[in-house]
Order: C-alpha cells, then sequence, then structure tokens
C-alpha cells in the first residue's frame, strides 16, 4: 500500500479528514459512555424505581363512579313584600289584654281593613314579579363561583350557556392506584417528507406513595427523546417533585432539560420562576392524571366536554385545554379497541418546542392511553398505536391496607 504522505495534496486532505472524524467519532462516544457510567450531568437526579412485571392487563368493562347523593338545598326565602303580608295577615289573639281593652271603632275597622287589602294586593303583585323574572347573569356567576373546586382542572361544557363550571370534588369515590405497568406502542408517521418508523413506551412506577412516570421514544436512526417525572402520589392525583427530558441524535451530546417542582413555584428549564398552579402537571405525568381523573369521574368523557388542567413545560406553565371529540373504535395489533379521542385546544399560534399531544383513552384497559398522536410541525407527525396489551406488577400488600384508602 502506498504511504499517504506521497499521495497529492488533496488526497492528503481526504486522509486526515477521515482520520479526524474517526477521533472525533469516538470522543464524542467516550463522552456519552462516561457520563452514564460515572454519573456525570446527573446530581439531584432520583433514584429510579425498580419494578417486575408479571401479568398482562386483560380489558374489563369500567366500574362507573358512584355519585354521591346531592346535598338538601336550603328552603328558599320568600321576598320581603310577601313576608311583611304574611306577617300583617297574621291572626289576632283574643287574649291580649291591651287590644281587648281598646276595641276600634267601625270606621277605623274599615279603613284598617282597606289598608290590608292594599298591602295584600301589593304582596301578591311583588310575588308575580319575583317569580316571573328570569335569573340574571350576576345570580348564575355567583352560583358557579359558590360550588366546590374540583381535584384536577375544570371541566367546560361547550353546548351549554358558556360557563365554566368547576366540578364538584368531595363527591369523587376512592381510587385505587393500579401497580406498576408498562405499555409499549408502535410508531408510524412523517419526518422530513419521509416516513417514520419506530417504538415508544410509557412505563409507570410506583413505590408506596412514590411514583415515577417514564415516557421514551426511539426514532431510528432519527432521534431518542427520554421524558421522567418523580413525584408523590396525594388525594387530588400525582403531586411531581421533579421532571427532566433528554433529546439524543447520533454522535451529539444529549441535550437534557429539568423542571423542578417546589410546594409554591415551579422552576423551568430556561431559570423562570413561576407560581405553581394546583394539580400542575409535566409532559410526562400529564398521562397517568388523565388516568386518574377519569377512573373518577367517567362522566367527564362526554363529547363536547372541555378539560382544563395546568402543564408545566420547559419554557412555560399554562393551562391546557382538551376537548372530548368521542368514542371511536380503534384497530390494533391486537384487535379492536373503544377508545374515547380528546384533542387540544390550542389558545393561539403553537410555540416552539412545544408538542400538543392528542390522546385516546381507554375506558375497558384502566383508562390507559391506547394511542398518541404528536404533531411535530405542520406537515410532520408521529402516531404511537399500543402494540400489545399493557404488562403490570403483581400486586404487593399494602394495596389492601384500610390505612391507604387512595392507593392500591
Amino acid at each position: 500500500m502506498r504511504s499517504p504522505w506521497r499521495e497529492s495534496r488533496r488526497r492528503r486532505a481526504a486522509w486526515f479528514g477521515l482520520i479526524f472524524a474517526v477521533l472525533l467519532a469516538h470522543a464524542l462516544f467516550g463522552l456519552r459512555v462516561l457520563s452514564s457510567v460515572i454519573g456525570w450531568n446527573s446530581a439531584h437526579e432520583p433514584r429510579r424505581i425498580e419494578i417486575t412485571l408479571t401479568k398482562q392487563v386483560m380489558p374489563t368493562a369500567p366500574t362507573p363512579a358512584a355519585a354521591a347523593p346531592p346535598a338538601p338545598a336550603p328552603a328558599p326565602r320568600p321576598p320581603r313584600a310577601m313576608r311583611v303580608a304574611r306577617a300583617s295577615s297574621a291572626p289576632v289573639p283574643a287574649s291580649a289584654p291591651e287590644e281587648s281593652a281598646s276595641q276600634p271603632t267601625p270606621e277605623s275597622a274599615l279603613s284598617e281593613s282597606h289598608k290590608l287589602l292594599a298591602s295584600r294586593a301589593l304582596a301578591l303583585a311583588a310575588s308575580a314579579a319575583e317569580a316571573s323574572r328570569p335569573a340574571s347573569a350576576a345570580s348564575t356567576e355567583a352560583a358557579v363561583a359558590a360550588a366546590p373546586t374540583v381535584a384536577v382542572g375544570t371541566v367546560r361544557l361547550l353546548a351549554g350557556s358558556g360557563v365554566s363550571a368547576p366540578v364538584a370534588g368531595p363527591s369523587r369515590p376512592s381510587f385505587a392506584w393500579p401497580p406498576s405497568t408498562r405499555l409499549t406502542y408502535t410508531l408510524t408517521g412523517l419526518y422530513r417528507n419521509g416516513p417514520l418508523y419506530g417504538k415508544a413506551s410509557v412505563e409507570w412506577r410506583r413505590e408506596g406513595t412514590h411514583y415515577q412516570v417514564q415516557f421514551d421514544i426511539h426514532v431510528s436512526p432519527f432521534f431518542d427523546q427520554h421524558m421522567f417525572s418523580d413525584g408523590q402520589i396525594t388525594d387530588d392525583g400525582l403531586s411531581p417533585q421533579h421532571y427532566d427530558e433528554a433529546f439524543e441524535v447520533p454522535l451529539v451530546t444529549p441535550r437534557v432539560r429539568k423542571i423542578e417542582f417546589t410546594p409554591d413555584e415551579v422552576i423551568l428549564a430556561n431559570g423562570t420562576h413561576a407560581t405553581r398552579m394546583p394539580q400542575t402537571q409535566d409532559g410526562a405525568s400529564q398521562f397517568v392524571q388523565f388516568v386518574w381523573l377519569f377512573s373518577t369521574r367517567p362522566e367527564l368523557l362526554r363529547p363536547g366536554n372541555v378539560i382544563d388542567i395546568p402543564l408545566a413545560l420547559n419554557n412555560n406553565l399554562r393551562r391546557w385545554h382538551y376537548q372530548v371529540v368521542g368514542p371511536e373504535t380503534l384497530r390494533l395489533a391486537f384487535g379492536q379497541m373503544d377508545a374515547v379521542h380528546l384533542k387540544p385546544i390550542l389558545d393561539g399560534p403553537r410555540r416552539p418546542n412545544e408538542y400538543p399531544f392528542e390522546i385516546w383513552t381507554a375506558p375497558t384497559l384502566q383508562y390507559l392511553p391506547v394511542r398518541i398522536l404528536v404533531p411535530l410541525d405542520d406537515k410532520n407527525f408521529a402516531d404511537l398505536s399500543l402494540d400489545a396489551l399493557p404488562m403490570q406488577a403483581a400486586a404487593v400488600p399494602e394495596d389492601d391496607a384500610a390505612s391507604q384508602p387512595m392507593l392500591r
């Protein structure tokens, strides 16, 4: 073989370029290995919960949530004019000594009867006007404001009057959180005007009141995306404490973003401190939060309802609106499955690095998401379809403990 030093200048440059590219690839690969082995970029990362999946989740008929009997409404107070009329028409006791001592004359009795008739006529007219007067918008809003607040988000009826009414929370039945569960998806779609193929998984891990949700998307040979949520299970659903996501492309250091949650605020990936709203979720926990919400309130899945949920993303925290489109029958790899379609409603132009997921939740499969549509931009998308029945861990003894009504 002829030495490259004796080649032409152009060929020597090509040789040096090839050597540099090989060395760079090895250096980047070494950095990724060191990062995963010795823990670089892993400060303050929570310990991963270890799970063992032993059984398949079989479809079952959903158990409707029992609604608590409504509280008796207080009796309406009669109008003031009616109360005056009733007081004036009350019978006078015959044993009153002062009244028996001073009996009215016939002329005074006649004038008193005229006054009594006039007051009764005014009272009847006032009560008729009060009964025929429609309820004003102010009184309607006051009644809505006095209603109890929902544990997660609010629901609006598009077909109604347009008033956003919170869903009552105190009547919510107890909910048995499922054991650790893994869902796997086949990914198809369109990317850069070409077909997209890959796989994805959503993994729910639970250890007592400690939960983790991991959402992984693998599209070979383009990219890998990992989303991870860690937090606590509460009476109001999931309460995230830490969230991170990593976006990886071949031969490039992964781009990692983190979100931290405190009781009062959320520290976004761009460093912004935002006030934490009640029941705020992140990009991974929202899927399991919907499972809790629909399991405890299946009536929310009526077509036309709009469900609001606070969502913390890398650069902002705001309410997202999901409209219940309606039931659909999906053809999945293991057979047909009835699901309910949820579609996000954007309140303005789509913001950079925001992916408004469309979700299909299956009532017969513990309200798990059986299909997820991810619009990458105006033309490209990723469609995740459940490719097998979910796998689930065996129930642990604490699942049946009466001291934990919200946990199983």
